[in-house]
């Protein structure tokens, strides 16, 4: 029977139904590699994709879905952006819907970005939204400490209050934040050194430190609008007279201790070489005195002097130490009358 049957077809006709099946097969094949999830996406939405441009995307280990859905939103947004280009900064590894997203914002904002800038902020700071943010909002920036000294040696610390707004065009080429306050904190420190005195800077503090400065020339090397620059605080440091005349009186202080202290160890030794001629002189009154009892005894045995003179000696000895103490007495006497009379 399937002999009978297998007649029926020719050669012509097995063919035919072997391309037709290979066909079949291939196309089986064929839509194993697409995916057909995104293809059917981007087809819907109005952004179609051809089939082996997804598969060239899947094989280059790309997120398809990122990059049909970026394709898909520039489309609605009309971005007149390519699948090409998009496929180029996924690849660089940017990412494509902050970009999106940032030029929606900057064309709503009435702002020129091309997604080729938008790029490249992207790939450099890898924070687009916010730089076209900054385009479009007033940003305010603080440089604290600004330190410099007057030609009357005053100290003068300023703090900067800097409105600025960021310019697109410039923000490859141009110099950053930190660049502008250094520009800015320069210009400060030289108007407050030329400054004679540091009250003219606390009266007017605007006019003596701002007066000179040009915001188109500071703005010009920088990717920034200034649109305002305003002194949000003076504070006055260090005081270099008041710290030279501190230390010359501190020096005088220790100068006049070493005086008095040498004064102190003259008066000292003084003392003490009275003290010791006092006790010479006392040793030799001692000796001179310890030498009369014996010359006494050396007269009496040579019968120069007799006993009668020695005791005639001793009584008037002992008569004038009674006069003494009566007349020492006499003078406590007086001193106790005048203290009860006053």
């Amino acid at each position: 029977m399937y002999n009978s049957t297998l007649l029926k077809f020719g050669t012509g006709d097995i063919v035919l139904v072997s391309i037709f099946g290979a066909i079949f097969l291939a196309g089986v094949l064929y839509l194993c590699f697409v995916p057909l999830k995104n293809y059917f996406t981007a087809l819907f939405s109005g952004a179609y994709i051809p089939s082996f441009k997804l598969i060239s995307i899947k094989n280059r280990k790309l997120p398809v879905a990122t990059v049909v859905n970026s394709y898909i939103m520039a489309k609605k947004s009309k971005l007149d952006i390519s699948l090409r280009e998009i496929e180029s900064l996924a690849l660089s590894g940017g990412d494509v819907v902050e970009v999106l997203k940032a030029l929606n914002l900057a064309k709503n904002s009435n702002l020129k970005l091309s997604f080729e800038l938008a790029s490249a902020i992207e790939l450099a700071s890898h924070n687009v939204m916010n730089v076209v943010q900054d385009s479009v909002n007033t940003k305010v920036i603080n440089i604290d400490e600004i330190k410099a000294f007057t030609q009357n040696d005053v100290e003068v610390i300023a703090k900067v209050r800097v409105s600025i707004k960021l310019i697109l065009e410039k923000y490859i080429n141009g110099l950053g934040e930190e660049d502008l306050k250094g520009i800015i904190s320069a210009w400060i420190l030289e108007n407050i050194s030329k400054t004679k005195d540091y009250k003219d800077i606390l009266k007017e503090p605007n006019k003596s430190l701002l007066s000179n400065i040009d915001l188109r020339v500071v703005a010009q090397k920088s990717m920034f609008n200034v649109l305002e620059i305003n002194i949000s605080s003076i504070e006055l440091g260090r005081d270099l007279n008041a710290e030279k005349e501190l230390k010359s009186a501190e020096k005088e202080k220790v100068y006049a201790s070493i005086e008095a202290e040498r004064r102190k160890n003259a008066e000292e030794i003084k003392e003490l070489r009275m003290r010791t001629k006092t006790e010479e002189m006392k040793s030799a009154v001692l000796e001179a005195e310890a030498d009369v009892p014996r010359a006494i005894s050396q007269a009496i045995k040579e019968g120069r002097f007799s006993v009668m003179d020695y005791y005639k000696l001793m009584n008037l000895q002992a008569d004038t130490a009674m006069r003494r103490a009566i007349i020492n007495n006499k003078s406590d006497d007086d001193d106790d009358d005048e203290g009860d009379f006053f």
